[in-house]
């Protein structure tokens, strides 16, 4: 069985520099709502894969979502509380068709 890793979906539709912000931020929601399973990732290995825009991002919430998935979303303020980004913390079979960020 693979190994989990912690996945981080950033929109392609934002810059680099929103993109890799937003990520951690996604990241840091997911420290504050999955405690737990931060802990099990303990700072392993981290992807940032790239989708599309926002309603991509809002098909894959609702596909981790289906699936059970442990996950932690981040809305941005400044964007009009837009999502932004999703982290992840899977053995990754599900993101086999993202590509990098």
């Amino acid at each position: 069985m693979p190994t989990p890793k912690m996945y981080v979906l950033v929109r392609s539709d934002l810059s680099d520099t929103y993109r890799l912000v937003q990520g951690s931020h996604a990241l840091a929601q997911f420290v504050l709502d999955k405690p737990e399973h931060f802990a099990l990732w303990n700072n392993g290995t981290i992807v940032f894969l790239s989708v599309r825009g926002l309603k991509d991002l809002r098909i894959w919430l609702y596909r981790l979502q289906s699936a059970g998935k442990v996950h932690a979303l981040f809305c941005e303020p400044d964007l009009d509380g837009q999502m932004t980004a999703i982290a992840c913390y899977d053995t990754g079979e599900i993101f086999t068709d993202l590509k990098l960020a």
